[in-house]
């Protein structure tokens, strides 16, 4: 416990001096006591406390229960004498300081304040004349920390009206501060957002419109002093009186505590204009009671509007399923049909109310529901539109119904919410593919036979003929006849073939004899075969061929019939300038080029160029010879080496025909003769 605080020496020195009758510590509460209708009002709970009387008290009792009051006061308190000093101080002050006896005793009151603040105090106190006050002011801890408090003042007299000392009452007020500053900046914030917002708003109280935003007054055309401090019901310019019921059973109820559902209303805008409008009614709180009632108002004519377009929308593509040849269903997340459209129920002879709620799966073969769910999973992971796919329909009677699935996702709020189908029977077209692949394979068989009956009386043909011209006692003229006729058959031979390697590429019969090839070797042989033939033309051979090129893994007689073949057509369609062969070493694979100055293709017939049969020109007076074939074959080798081929061509300067065969990697080559060796 503190000392007996040095005002109590001052007073008793006072009293020696004659100047105050004698008097204990209780003589301050005495003091405080006669001048508590003052004092009240700034020191608050201890007068509240002190108002029970004392004058019955012994003296003792009162030092002690002035002390306890003093001791366990929620606010600081602290005594100064008359030269502002510290003399006592209660154990809140050392808990709002953070100082401890020693930083209190004798501590000026000045050094708690910052400089300009104890000015202020001055200048108050001088305003004031030494009678009681209260301010809010900053002070200082002994951490130097500076917070905002709310002190009471208030003067201590002595016998003569002599001031022996000041008690001040100091109530932290940093926190309520912060809160204020919080609640003043997020009034300030609902108050742009309530003025800011494109919604109608209108705020009552007590039945009468205390404030409205910008938009309201907008939209109505009405200043605010118009309409604020009217009732709801005088605002019949805007609000249809149809309608008033709605608006009125809302904010009724919303004043006594209870919200209604949203609900819609028509209103007039200043321009003469009826808008559709979503209005709700909120009760506005407290801890209480019921402040007041907000009315919001939403416009949605162009949702209405969108939502009439979407209704006729849907309605017409609902009648366009429902007539739709093909079937339609639309599928959930679980599998299960949420539409089918009588079409569906026609393939699969089920009435719509035994189908509705049921799994898609139920009514496909069990050899398609494994590949149907994995369309399922790639179309939504892909959130794509998945087409052509071929699946088997279980008939009610048993039958299996071939059909054509085409299978789109839907999405409702950026989640996926199903599939929407499209079904059709392809049964008439089974039976016609069934009927084309029947008649191809006859055609094919027909060519075969046809290939080989003519290939066998051909061959002794050529043989004859080439004895006929080798012959020295043949006279000239028939030596002339058997070349005629040699060069015709060895024509027919070539017709032969390649009727007999479309057959074979057609059945996949044909032989490949795969061996790792020198594709360097091949094409150096192959442009001096047919040197010859180029230079008759008197075109000019170009030949760059790099000599690092890697090896290939392919069959050597196919890959030659596709160079020769490409070679016979650039010599066959260029009469002036050159032929070139090129060879690159690309990523993965050897890119070949066989260039051309000739009379180039049209871009309509690059699209058809490797078609079956497909010739540029087929006029009488075409000059070049060909059935059409070879391109195609030169295609579908090329493709059995798992290469690809193209042309580029320009009509009437040049064409380029390229080639890109996949070449074997040191790796691949090393395992191999490896495995050879071995």
């Amino acid at each position: 416990m503190k000392d007996e605080p040095d005002i109590i020496k001052i007073l008793r020195e006072e009293e020696k001096l004659g100047k105050l009758r004698k008097q204990s510590f209780s003589n301050e509460l005495d003091i405080i006591q006669k001048n508590k209708e003052d004092f009240e009002e700034k020191s608050g709970e201890v007068i509240n406390i002190l108002k029970e009387p004392l004058t019955n008290i012994e003296t003792e009792k009162k030092d002690e229960t002035f002390r306890w009051i003093f001791d366990n006061y929620a606010y600081a308190i602290t005594i100064a004498d008359e030269k502002k000093r510290i003399i006592y101080w209660n154990k809140c002050a050392e808990d709002l300081f953070l100082m401890n006896e020693s930083d209190l005793t004798n501590k000026d009151v000045s050094t708690f304040y910052p400089q300009e603040e104890w000015k202020k105090i001055r200048k108050e106190h001088i305003s004031k004349k030494g009678i009681k006050f209260k301010m809010e002011t900053k002070m200082i801890k002994k951490t130097g920390e500076i917070f905002d408090v709310e002190v009471s003042f208030y003067l201590l007299k002595g016998a003569g009206g002599k001031t022996v000392g000041s008690i001040g009452i100091i109530k932290d007020i940093s926190k309520h501060k912060i809160t204020k500053k919080k609640r003043n900046e997020s009034d300030t914030m609902f108050r742009d957002i309530f003025e800011a917002t494109s919604d109608l708003l209108l705020y009552l109280e007590k039945g009468v419109i205390s404030n409205v935003n910008k938009a309201t007054l907008e939209f109505s055309g009405f200043l605010k002093k118009d309409i604020v401090g009217k009732k709801f019901s005088d605002l019949i310019k805007i609000f249809p009186k149809d309608d008033l019921y709605k608006h009125n059973e809302a904010i009724e109820s919303a004043s006594k505590g209870v919200k209604l559902s949203d609900y819609e209303s028509d209103l007039k805008s200043n321009d003469g204009h009826i808008y559709k409008f979503l209005f709700s009614v909120d009760y506005i709180n407290d801890a209480k009671e019921i402040k007041g009632v907000l009315l919001r108002g939403k416009d949605i004519t162009q949702r209405q509007r969108a939502w009439d377009e979407l209704v006729k929308l849907e309605e017409k593509y609902r009648v366009l399923a429902e007539t739709s040849a093909d079937g339609v269903v639309t599928i959930d997340p679980l599998g299960r049909l949420t539409y089918v459209n009588p079409s569906f129920e026609k393939l699969c002879g089920r009435r719509k109310s035994q189908i509705l709620a049921t799994l898609f799966r139920e009514y496909i073969s069990d050899e398609s529901i494994y590949f149907f769910q994995q369309i399922t999973i790639d179309a939504r992971k892909e959130n794509e539109k998945i087409e052509n796919i071929e699946l088997e329909l279980s008939h009610v009677d048993g039958n299996i119904v071939p059909i054509e699935i085409n299978v789109a996702p839907y999405n409702k709020n950026n989640e996926f919410a199903g599939l929407v189908c499209t079904i059709r029977d392809i049964t008439e077209r089974r039976k016609v593919e069934n009927e084309l692949k029947k008649s191809e394979r006859l055609k094919t068989e027909f060519m075969n036979i046809v290939a080989h009956e003519l290939k066998s009386p051909v061959t002794p043909i050529k043989g004859y003929l080439d004895l006929i011209i080798s012959d020295k006692k043949a006279s000239e003229q028939t030596k002339s006849w058997a070349k005629v006729s040699l060069r015709n058959a060895e024509r027919l031979l070539k017709l032969v073939n390649d009727i007999l390697d479309v057959s074979r590429l057609d059945t996949d019969t044909m032989r490949f004899d795969m061996e790792k090839l020198d594709v360097i070797q091949i094409l150096n042989e192959i442009s001096e075969d047919m040197r010859p033939a180029i230079e008759s033309k008197k075109l000019k051979l170009i030949t760059n061929i790099p000599k690092d090129l890697p090896n290939i893994i392919g069959d050597k007689y196919r890959l030659s019939q596709v160079f020769k073949n490409l070679f016979t057509n650039a010599i066959k369609f260029t009469d002036n300038g050159s032929i070139t062969v090129e060879a690159e070493k690309k990523k993965d694979s050897i890119l070949i080029a066989f260039k051309d100055t000739g009379i180039g293709i049209s871009k309509d017939e690059l699209k058809k160029i490797f078609n079956k049969f497909y010739q540029a020109y087929t006029g009488d007076d075409r000059k070049n010879e060909g059935t059409g074939l070879g391109l195609y074959i030169c295609k579908e080798i090329v493709q059995k080496h798992n290469g690809e081929i193209w042309v580029e061509s320009e009509i009437g300067k040049s064409s380029q025909f390229y080639l890109k065969l996949p070449y074997l990697h040191k790796m691949v080559v090393n395992l191999n003769n490896s495995q050879n060796t071995g």
